[in-house]
């Protein structure tokens, strides 16, 4: 347990030592922001008026569906960024190192996991606090008690899946070039993917499906679902029901898959089963390689 605590932490004294790898872990979100303020922003607003007369709410509420969006990212782009250590120790022989002592391949390997979790969680708090703070400055509430409880649990499930799924996809990598390639992919499609850059609504049917079907984009649905929840009522006070479900199925709120809404519960089913998958498929190829 010693050495494990060790590793975490030499892990983590790693990562914020290179201050380019913090930045490049964010980048992705400095863009959906500046994408927000140029045009998302007012692209949404200027659907919605077409059903709901413009209100201060309506400023809240697209904000809102924008924080969850980046929370989701970022879950994604920060613990991805924690495992450059991981290729680095490896193309370095560093891993070979540690292995002079009495480690097992397994301790160290949980550690990059356990270092990318903890890194990952740090970061989507301060977020959040950051995206509360923006809600509040530009006319908005905070969060009630019980739904920023709600919102902590959906980024603890949000984290978790990100770090093994992002542990997965560096059992493919050896190199830093093919890390840093993998990374400008990954950084680049995951606002697609969580429906961020571009609302699902708009996409061809192929790439909805793409989208829905996409785990980590179910972390995004259920922080919009506990961030919009409010002023959704609010701003959709007297609107059609039909008007309102349009809404939300075109810009990802709710997920609809052969003309059926999935449910809250559905959608975190769906993420415990993609951990519980993702986090043995990266048992058996970690074994493989290191037999």
């Amino acid at each position: 347990m010693n050495a494990f605590l060790s590793l975490v932490l030499r892990n983590n004294k790693v990562f914020r030592r290179d201050k380019t790898q913090v930045f490049f872990s964010l980048l992705s979100i400095i863009i959906v922001i500046a994408l927000y303020a140029i045009f998302l922003q007012k692209m949404q607003i200027d659907t919605i008026e077409q059903v709901a007369q413009a209100t201060p709410e309506m400023v809240t509420m697209v904000n809102e569906w924008l924080a969850a969006g980046l929370l989701s990212m970022m879950a994604v782009t920060t613990t991805l960024a924690t495992f450059g250590i991981t290729v680095k120790d490896i193309e370095t022989k560093a891993t070979a190192d540690f292995l002079t002592a009495p480690v097992s391949r397994a301790t160290i390997q949980f550690s990059y996991v356990a270092n990318a979790f903890l890194i990952g969680l740090a970061f989507s708090f301060v977020a959040l606090i950051g995206c509360e703070i923006f809600i509040v400055a530009t006319g908005g509430n905070l969060l009630s008690l019980a739904d920023f409880i709600k919102v902590l649990a959906i980024l603890l499930l949000s984290v978790t899946l990100a770090s093994v799924f992002n542990v997965f996809l560096v059992q493919f990598v050896s190199t830093q070039n093919a890390f840093s390639t993998l990374g400008t992919l990954l950084g680049t499609g995951i606002g697609f993917l969580c429906g961020v850059y571009v609302p699902v609504g708009v996409l061809p049917s192929f790439a909805q499906n793409l989208v829905m079907y996409f785990p980590i984009s179910h972390t995004t649905v259920l922080l919009r679902d506990a961030f919009m929840q409010n002023s959704i009522s609010t701003v959709f006070d007297g609107v059609p029901a039909t008007d309102v479900e349009a809404y939300k199925v075109n810009y990802g709120v709710v997920y609809d898959i052969n003309g059926h809404l999935l449910s809250s519960t559905t959608s975190i089913i769906i993420i415990l089963v993609s951990i519980v998958v993702l986090a043995t498929l990266s048992i058996m190829i970690f074994k493989k390689k290191n037999k």
